[in-house]
């Protein structure tokens, strides 16, 4: 299955989960981090069991400090 991550194709098995696309992307703390699929944030109690599908549009964002 193809999934987009902040606008870059990547093929994961049928049936991988959110979670498996946040290691795949380097993600190991969650702190600071937003997640939506197809325009829908993703609550963060979520990312363990949410499924994803093939042609699915996945953004991650992270929290940067500025100023």
């Amino acid at each position: 299955m193809e999934v987009i991550i902040n606008n870059q194709s990547i093929s994961f098995p049928e049936g991988s989960l959110l979670k498996n696309v946040l290691q795949y992307a380097g993600i190991n703390q969650y702190r600071g981090i937003a997640v939506a699929v197809n325009n829908n944030i993703i609550p963060q109690s979520e990312w363990s069991s949410k499924p994803l599908n093939d042609n699915d549009k996945i953004t991650i964002i992270k929290a940067s400090q500025g100023g």
